[in-house]
């Protein structure tokens, strides 16, 4: 069991913890993700452009993430997310602006993602992680769970408020309110919030006391037993639990409830997942985390399997949501949490941007998956199985990383 400590942490790095949340629901993914399905039907009326070719901006965001994001990771290393996610930030909101020049050229369109996905790498939560890694210890879990409900937060407030902005203005005008939040509002908060705690190491985390960070280089990390076995159970994860999440409305409906309870259940996810992100960084500070992850990758098998069946009461079916969703909520908190405490700090940018980017995949490409399956056979049964099994594979796989190793953050001397 990990030590328990008390809130003195807290008191030191309230701020921190609080720019970190704005960073990671204005940054990537959580601004181009959760605002593109607004303006998406606006778009194809307007161009008569396919959703198809509206989401491929999506697709440029997920090549980003994974083949730019690790070099972005090791900027983050060696400058400090304190230099780099404001920065970030600013671009990543006069990129997504750009958005609001779109004039019916795909090539136009596409440059603004590409900009955005190539600008707005800085601030993912690999910059955010890492700064609350860097300064937490002892509560460190929940000070990751509550930065990283973040995109759960922007994802509840954001439709409501775009969808105003279109309606008592326009479609453009709701899109550069959208780009200057990041960029007049996130990056002064971000900026702010590092510079209170200081510089605390030449890797670039948040403190008060210069020193090295401990923990793995690069090569090292990739030669590592932790790293691959955490690769083996978050690519599997991503797909298992990510993916049913876009399609859930279209599962319940498969499973024969009527149209009042799949619109009560389907909006049981989000909460479950902001329940999920602080409980997870509750018990990751209490408990050994590959225990704890073990744990709710069961769960989540259950969630799968109990929505793999032909048909299922309300009861049942609220039961596998709010499984699922837990799931979801805990998953970034504990992929954080285990590179900090497997890998170190020295490499962190570059090992969780590498891990995150694998892990955009699945979370990418799964919904697709999910609907061609469906297309073709009429039934979300055998790929929720499939799933299923993936996260009992991946309950045992996690549970080899063993004790924690002797090496620390920065933070923990």
């Amino acid at each position: 069991m990990e030590q328990r400590g008390d809130f003195s942490e807290f008191r030191k790095g309230w701020h921190l913890v609080a720019v970190g949340l704005l960073g990671v629901a204005l940054g990537m993914p959580g601004l181009p993700f959760y605002t593109i399905g607004i303006f998406a039907p606006i778009f194809a009326k307007e161009f008569g452009w396919l959703f198809a070719n509206i989401f491929g901006g999506l697709a440029i965001m997920t090549a980003a993430m994974l083949f730019v994001g690790p070099f972005a990771g090791m900027l983050i290393d060696k400058f400090g997310a304190r230099r780099v996610a404001p920065a970030s930030l600013l671009f990543l909101g006069a990129s997504y602006m750009t958005l609001a020049a779109s004039n019916g050229s795909l090539v136009l369109y596409y440059m603004s993602w590409t900009a955005i996905a190539v600008f707005g790498l800085g601030a993912t939560p690999v910059a955010f992680t890492q700064a609350v890694n860097s300064a937490f210890v002892k509560r460190r879990g929940l000070a990751l769970g509550i930065v990283l409900a973040g995109t759960g937060l922007f994802a509840f407030a954001v439709k409501p408020l775009a969808q105003l902005l279109v309606d008592e203005a326009s479609w453009r005008v709701a899109i550069l309110a959208m780009g200057a939040m990041p960029a007049l509002i996130a990056a002064p908060a971000v900026l702010w919030g590092f510079a209170r705690m200081g510089n605390r190491n030449a890797a670039g985390g948040v403190g008060t006391t210069p020193r090295v960070a401990d923990g793995m280089t690069v090569r090292e990390v990739i030669r590592s037993r932790p790293f691959w076995l955490l690769a083996a159970v978050f690519v599997p994860m991503s797909l298992a639990v990510a993916a049913p999440l876009p399609n859930i409305e279209n599962i319940l409906r498969s499973l024969r409830l009527s149209r009042p309870e799949i619109v009560q259940l389907a909006s049981m996810v989000g909460a479950s997942i902001l329940i999920g992100r602080i409980m997870g960084g509750l018990l990751i500070d209490r408990f050994w985390a590959p225990a704890v992850g073990c744990t709710v990758l069961a769960m989540g098998a259950v969630a799968c399997f109990s929505l793999s069946l032909d048909a299922v009461s309300f009861v049942p079916a609220f039961a596998a949501i709010m499984l699922l969703g837990l799931t979801a909520g805990i998953e970034y908190d504990l992929m954080a949490y285990l590179v900090a405490r497997y890998l170190g700090m020295r490499s962190y940018g570059t090992a969780y941007a590498t891990l995150f980017g694998i892990f955009a995949v699945g979370a990418g490409l799964g919904p697709s998956l999910f609907g061609y399956v469906f297309d073709r056979t009429g039934t979300y049964s055998g790929i929720l199985e499939i799933c299923a099994l993936l996260l009992v594979a991946d309950a045992v796989v996690i549970l080899f990383l063993g004790p924690y190793p002797s090496h620390r953050s920065a933070a923990s001397d």
